[in-house]
């Protein structure tokens, strides 16, 4: 979506930018890996298609994308970042993502997915808060949403843990055939309207590049 497309939100353990050119070659190796690729229902693409992706996704207003760092990272430079400029020196992990796809109401009942594709950043909390982050933006941003939902392998107990315990989504019915759960949560604007930490990605990339 363009809507976020300068965005920065910051959270304690996740932060979320747009999800540009310079990400491809790790989110590509990421894609690799068998398991993901099991786990997020996806198939395996060349390094050039993965570009055109990123590009196409950048102006597809039926998708809310964006990538996850974490200052816990290993190989990170800080252990938390000390002011905005270091948001961009945390470390890769992960994707959360909403498609408006839901073809009797689209703006209204996104399908939400996150992935941690770090095997050192899972369990730590970084997913619940990339998923809490992106929920508030887009509420505060697509204010017609009134239902999330989440499609879910029947395999990846950990993820249906996280979106049952911790963010009170409700089973709605297990599609055998697919071998996946879909999980719904209603929400209000009400549940949501906090003040967020949003910050403008091309300021802090100009400032980046004259101190570097």
């Amino acid at each position: 979506m363009k809507v976020n497309s300068n965005h920065i939100v910051r959270g304690a353990s996740a932060i979320l930018v747009p999800y540009k050119a310079h990400h491809v070659e790790t989110y590509h190796k990421w894609m690799m890996d068998p398991f993901l690729l099991e786990m997020t229902a996806s198939e395996p693409l060349s390094i050039e298609e993965e570009y055109e992706m990123q590009k196409s996704w950048a102006v597809d207003e039926t998708k809310l994308t964006f990538i996850v760092l974490s200052p816990g990272m290993d190989g990170a430079k800080n252990s938390s970042p000390a002011s905005e400029v270091d948001i961009l020196k945390a470390g890769m992990v992960g994707d959360v993502n909403l498609y408006f796809t839901d073809f009797e109401d689209p703006l209204g009942k996104p399908e939400i997915e996150v992935m941690i594709a770090e095997p050192s950043m899972r369990r730590k909390g970084v997913g619940l808060e990339a998923l809490q982050l992106i929920m508030k933006y887009a509420m505060q941003h697509v204010p017609s949403i009134h239902t999330f939902v989440a499609k879910i392998s029947l395999k990846n107990e950990a993820s249906r843990a996280l979106f049952t315990q911790k963010l009170g989504f409700i089973e709605v019915r297990i599609v055998e055939a697919f071998g996946e759960v879909t999980l719904e949560k209603t929400v209000t604007a009400a549940d949501f309207n906090d003040l967020m930490d949003v910050a403008d990605y091309d300021k802090i990339v100009e400032v980046v590049t004259v101190q570097e």
